[in-house]
């Protein structure tokens, strides 16, 4: 029997599928003593029993970590380049009284001029969604058929007058790696049940963790996107549908598209989570709720489904100084409790001082100008992929050459660890660690870390990805830190607070739409729940400014 009240991201999960007329998913939350524990494994008793009537084979959908492999089925080899649209299909009208929408297929953004697609990005789009980013990924061969990632990017016009709306960055998948919206478990329950998962549609970027916008708009068209995004959401499920692929994959969009695709909101459980910080003790009697709620959600909705996930961001917002920027990086500190203060100070020390390493910043034209300077963050990044047992090295030497010619360059930031004295001009082949980043419209974006083998520095990673980069960023004005995927308990512990990501999925087959439908639910009630409480015990937002941190700041790091 437990009191801690810190078990929030401790689920057990049991998935019972009996046929396709009835799934039933128990997931059971906050294990946190004795009896619940022992219900659950009743119910899952009953269940069994229950599943030993069925003489179809039944789908199966577990809550559990699911990492980045090879998918199940047949997913290698050249899969289909090209997608078929009958006459209906690609003429969408946006309703009953406005003009219909023609749509247009392209197998590389190559043959869409670069200032009509970029024409199509607001102020505030992801710099991913660039044309020079994309163009880059498939020039490289990075995203190319050959790789699972085929080309369709589709454009919006209007049919008599032939205007152009907008795009979609639309790929053929043959496998769910380099997504990390994570899929593999529907794939292998599909699999399981003779049911093909592969090919697929994904509306994305390319190995990029990054949320923005998904149908790109014209600014003249905006007043319309609502409309717009509905009618590219029922075309994808008629080109699905005819071209025999399994789903729709909208990742990493933004809350309101995710809206506007789904029809439905984020969940608040902002009292629920009080209620049980507060009365452990009914946590039975949720456990009951839930199922009989469960029970009434067994429904065959035939529409796309909203995913949410988790992500860390770190903002810069300074709590104690009525949400204002930090003013430094102490500022920043004076944040944590005082203890924290005293390790994240030990930690800097030891690497910048004691061990002697400097951290160099360099950006846009300045890559150019530094001869062997972008091989050499390659080769960091390669040592990443190659020492880690779940790494996948998705780009090439050539990516990184292609992007760094382009006038996507300016938006490039290498942070470089050398042993270099200080003063001294930046060497390529004295950088044996950093990182490769992306800063625009005051988002740093970090993407890929490395160090090169035998040069390991306890810390080294720390300092890098997270205290030199705050500084910088604090230094800089910028508003906002996204790391990437994983390493949320370190990111937490470091002030990076819980964000939500959204995304939208329709499943053809009907039995596997509806099995999906429910793990969703759940996965979004724990998702939303788990956010709430983490950023209620954020780092940065319980520890009262220290009378003492002026004093505190004088300490050398």
């Amino acid at each position: 029997r437990s009191s801690n009240r810190k078990l929030s991201s401790c689920w057990v999960c049991c998935t019972l599928a009996i046929d396709d007329s009835m799934r039933v998913v128990i997931v059971y939350k906050r294990a946190t003593n004795q009896l619940l524990i022992v219900t659950t494994f009743l119910i899952v008793f009953i269940c069994v029993q229950c599943k030993a009537l069925s003489s179809q084979r039944s789908l199966s959908i577990s809550r559990r970590s699911i990492r980045q492999s090879l998918p199940v089925g047949k997913t290698t080899g050249r899969i289909r380049t090209e997608l078929r649209a009958t006459s209906s299909d690609s003429l969408v009208s946006l309703s009953s009284s406005s003009p219909k929408l023609s749509f247009e297929f392209y197998s590389s953004i190559q043959s869409i001029p670069i200032e009509k697609w970029n024409a199509c990005l607001s102020a505030d789009s992801s710099p991913f969604l660039e044309h020079s980013w994309l163009s880059s990924l498939e020039e490289s061969g990075c995203a190319s058929p050959e790789t699972g990632w085929a080309p369709q990017h589709i454009s919006l016009k209007l049919k008599k007058s032939g205007e152009l709306c907008g795009f979609v960055p639309l790929y053929i998948k043959g496998h769910s790696m380099g997504e990390f919206i994570f899929d593999n478990a529907w794939a292998e329950a599909a699999s399981q049940s003779g049911i093909p998962y592969y090919p697929k549609l994904l509306v994305a970027v390319p190995f990029t963790p990054v949320a923005g916008d998904r149908i790109l708009l014209h600014p003249s068209f905006e007043k319309h996107r609502k409309k717009i995004r509905r009618a590219v959401a029922s075309f994808l499920i008629q080109v699905a549908q005819s071209n025999n692929l399994s789903s729709v994959h909208f990742n990493f969009c933004t809350d309101e598209e995710a809206t506007d695709l789904t029809g439905d909101s984020i969940p608040d459980n902002s009292e629920e989570v009080e209620d049980n910080l507060e009365q452990n003790d009914a946590a039975g009697k949720r456990l009951a709720s839930q199922v009989q709620q469960m029970l009434k959600r067994l429904s065959s909705k035939n529409d796309y489904m909203r995913r949410i996930s988790l992500q860390y961001h770190w903002t810069n917002v300074n709590p104690n100084n009525q949400s204002r920027k930090f003013l430094s990086f102490e500022d920043y500190l004076s944040c944590f409790k005082s203890k924290r203060r005293i390790t994240i100070r030990r930690e800097r020390r030891r690497v910048l001082d004691e061990e002697g390493i400097r951290i160099q910043i360099v950006k846009g034209e300045e890559i150019r100008r530094i001869p062997g300077l972008v091989e050499r963050m390659f080769a960091i990044y390669t040592s990443t992929v190659e020492r880690m047992v779940w790494g996948r090295k998705y780009l090439t030497l050539e990516f990184f050459q292609e992007l760094v010619n382009s006038d996507f360059c300016e938006n490039i930031c290498f942070f470089c660890a050398t042993r270099s004295p200080s003063g001294s001009t930046l060497e390529a082949d004295n950088v044996f660690a950093g990182t490769f980043n992306i800063v625009k419209n005051g988002v740093f974006y970090g993407r890929y870390w490395g160090c090169l083998p035998g040069q390991e520095v306890k810390n080294l990673h720390f300092e890098i990805c997270y205290w030199s980069t705050i500084d910088f960023c604090i230094q800089q004005g910028l508003r906002r830190i996204e790391p990437g995927a994983g390493g949320g308990d370190y990111k937490w512990a470091r002030g990076f607070d819980p964000a939500l990501i959204h995304s939208a999925h329709y499943i053809c087959h009907p039995g596997l739409r509806r099995a999906v439908r429910q793990y969703l639910e759940y996965e979004t009630d724990n998702n939303v729940e788990l956010t709430e409480y983490l950023s209620s015990k954020s780092a940065v937002k319980n520890s009262k400014k220290n009378t003492n941190s002026t004093i505190e700041s004088t300490e050398p790091i």
